[in-house]
């Protein structure tokens, strides 16, 4: 039986010696990797596919949106005419409040594949040399024919794959080689032994830990955190979008007050130098011009401060998309109209669409359902732990590491138990009963939060839609009176032409008249915005504006 190793290692030697037994490993071995794949891995299939991003795909760009970005206002360049849905584009792209609920959004789905990551198999290989020497007891003495001390030698080679099943347990399947000479086979004249070990265990819980629910809890949490997440996204996106259409409109009565302040400056200046000439005639005293001249001042005075309101709202509508004035000096005009819009209002209507799109009631109807989850598995711990265990194992031994694998795969020697390993708490597991008391107080909790947000969302749709009619109702009003102060300002026109009237007065009644103006387009704008406000009540402002992310079941 002497030789040397490498000529018992020799491949072509032991692929003739060992062919047949190889086969039979080769089909154990596929299967059972199978099985692990099967166990392990497609578990995650369906799972991840209900708990993929919640989003099927984000919006995309319409036809006709966005033509400008903000790198096309440079500094010098022409105004912008923006559009509404443009703007809203922008702040949607560029906006940093967005921007960083965008990345919770993205940690909460990384945390999710985290959470996957339980069923990931782990491939475990080691190689250990080793060398014991000691020595004999009296009856190792004599068992071992009289040999004062025991030696030994050996390599030790392990490889396994061990992974978490659906069920909750934990399934390991292994080949371990034990290459050794010692001292009984030196007396024996045996260069070295090789032992073979290949088999599989399973550890699996049959009350505490047991069955899909409880191994699937952490995921299916991660899956409602990242939902949850998706929805602050969206609510944060609706929020900051709402302010920034505020802001539009509060720049175009910016721009609107400024053009009717404008008008009233002209119309300053040509009675200033209607009352100059007729003074020089001789045909109106000198006091006139001094109340022309003091009228003139102070509609510059307004256009002053018109200028002032346009760089406020043009700067906070920069703020908006994230561009400085020391970035551009480009205008920003929006290109809407003002006027009022007929809409039909249904209270019962826009309350459905605000169950099934407001962000905060979507994230309330997910933290429900977290808790349930989380409730399950809290129920669960609360059981005892008792696992089944079991393993089988085929053994072989001989003198060459093949001739010891074909031995193994014989299966004259095998090795296999199985048995139940109970633990029990002496103290009714405290700590399990004291979650699962404070997992009922979470749910108590999101129901009454949840109850809530019906609440809040039920009142402010109705004070969203009594907005909408009031304002409409003010705007017609207010086009009236403009309609009746031009009029007035005619006949006072033609009064001060006959020399019937004063600057002062014509002065006055033209100031009335600009100041209805102003009413009227503050009238509108109040208009605009309760159509917003009434679009971010019902939850459809992103839809609307062409901006929504597409969640399943968003309709």
């Amino acid at each position: 039986m002497k030789g040397s190793i490498a000529g018992r290692h020799d491949s072509r030697h032991v692929a003739q010696s060992v062919g047949g037994g190889k086969m039979r490993a080769r089909r154990v071995v596929i299967f059972l990797l199978w099985f692990i794949v099967v166990s392990v891995v497609n578990p995650l299939s369906d799972e991840s596919r209900a708990g993929a991003d919640p989003v099927k795909g984000i919006a995309e760009k319409p036809q006709g949106a966005p033509e400008k970005s903000m790198t096309d206002m440079r500094i010098g360049s022409e105004p912008i005419r923006m559009s509404l849905r443009d703007f809203v584009w922008l702040v949607r792209e560029k906006n940093e409040q967005i921007g960083f609920q965008d990345s919770e959004w993205a940690i909460s789905r990384e945390a999710v594949k985290g959470a996957k990551a339980i069923f990931e198999p782990a491939f475990i290989n080691s190689y250990q040399y080793q060398e014991d020497k000691r020595k004999n007891t009296l009856q190792e003495l004599v068992s071992q024919g009289f040999i004062p001390a025991f030696k030994e030698k050996s390599l030790n080679y392990q490889a396994a794959v061990e992974g978490l099943v659906p069920t909750g347990g934990r399934l390991r399947v292994g080949y371990t080689r034990r290459d050794f000479s010692n001292s009984i086979d030196e007396r024996y004249g045996v260069d070295q032994e090789s032992q073979s070990v290949f088999g599989a265990s399973i550890t699996q819980p049959l009350l505490k830990g047991v069955g899909v629910k409880a191994t699937m809890a952490g995921i299916k949490v991660a899956q409602t955190d990242a939902d949850i997440a998706f929805q602050n996204y969206r609510g944060q996106m609706m929020r900051v979008i709402a302010e920034a259409i505020a802001g539009y409109w509060d720049l175009h009565l910016a721009r609107e007050k400024y053009k009717v302040r404008k008008e009233s400056e002209r119309n300053a200046e040509e009675i200033l130098r209607h009352n100059i000439a007729r003074v020089k005639t001789g045909k109106m005293a000198e006091t006139e011009v001094l109340e022309a001249e003091a009228g003139l001042a102070l509609r510059r005075s307004l256009v002053s401060e018109a200028k002032q309101a346009i760089i406020s709202a043009e700067n906070s509508v920069r703020t908006f998309i994230s561009s400085s004035a020391t970035e551009t000096t480009a205008e920003i005009e929006p290109a809407e109209t003002l006027s009022l819009e007929e809409i039909k209002i249904d209270f019962k209507g826009s309350l459905a669409k605000a169950f099934k799109r407001r962000a905060e009631y979507l994230s309330s109807l997910k933290k429900m359902e977290r808790e349930d989850i989380k409730m399950v598995f809290a129920e669960n711990q609360t059981l005892p732990q008792l696992d089944l265990k079991g393993s089988y194992n085929m053994n072989g031994l001989a003198d060459t590491p093949g001739n010891s694998w074909e031995d193994a795969w014989k299966r004259d020697y095998a090795t296999w138990y199985v048995g139940i390993e109970l633990r029990l708490p002496l103290g009714g597991d405290k700590k399990s009963v004291s979650e699962l008391e404070t997992t009922r107080q979470r749910k108590r909790q999101a129901l009454l939060e949840m109850k809530a947000v019906e609440v809040s969302l039920a009142n402010a749709l109705d004070t969203a839609i009594q907005g909408v009619r009031n304002v409409r109702e003010q705007a017609r009003h207010t086009a009236g009176i403009v309609d009746m102060n031009k009029r007035l300002l005619e006949a006072e026109m033609a009064r001060f032409q006959a020399g019937k009237s004063s600057s002062w007065v014509l002065l006055a009644r033209e100031e009335e008249l600009n100041k209805a103006k102003e009413t009227e387009i503050e009238s509108l704008v109040r208009h605009k915005k309760s159509l917003f406000q009434l679009e971010l009540a019902e939850g459809s402002l992103l839809v609307n504006h062409g901006v929504e992310l597409m969640e399943a079941g968003l309709q």
